[in-house]
């Protein structure tokens, strides 16, 4: 049972990583008729398909570290661009990582305007005692212009818990919902 949790974590993550079955293609571009700098208006985020899972392996069978992961599909409106995020924590040495001011890379992406190809990069941060988690998606439109949307929110997973002998689990999902994004 354990396992097969962990099993459709990796799953989930793997459908991030595809584009939630989507074709290549039409998750990492997106054309817009418009200009690069006229999606710079502020916009909502998309969250979608958000799970998370704890891991902790009891000392006696530690082989592998314990961690921490969310895994979620982040849709700007303002472009219609889809890609996956997971980031991930681990205790190492008893500690567990200092990732307070860390944002994680999400899945790169392009943007196509009027014929021109912009890279999208998206990254999240996630306060994870406080189900806080932001999202930061930026592109680059020539001419030292850069625009970038970010989106704060705070989650409301439903979770669940096991305990074995063995390993303590905690399994949550969150609804989807939508993040209003400011542009900076």
């Amino acid at each position: 049972m354990h396992f097969r949790r962990h099993c459709l974590s990796l799953l989930l993550l793997l459908a991030i990583e595809l584009g939630f079955g989507q074709g290549m293609s039409s998750s990492k571009r997106a054309e817009q008729d418009s200009s690069c700098v006229d999606l710079s208006k502020p916009t909502t985020f998309s969250l979608k398909q958000i799970s998370y899972v704890k891991i902790e392996q009891y000392p006696s069978m530690a082989t592998v570290p314990n961690s921490t992961q969310l895994a979620f599909e982040v849709v700007n409106n303002a472009n219609g661009i889809s890609t996956g995020c997971s980031p991930q924590n681990v205790e190492v040495g008893g500690q567990w990582g200092d990732d307070s001011n860390y944002w994680y890379k999400c899945i790169d992406r392009s943007l196509v305007v009027s014929g021109d190809e912009h890279a999208l990069s998206t990254s999240a941060h996630i306060i994870w005692d406080e189900w806080k988690l932001s999202v930061n998606q930026s592109w680059d439109c020539g001419s030292e212009i850069v625009v970038r949307h970010i989106s704060t929110t705070t989650l409301t997973p439903s979770c669940q818990e096991t305990r074995s002998a063995y390993q303590y689990i905690k399994d949550c999902t969150a609804p989807d919902l939508e993040a209003p994004a400011t542009t900076q």
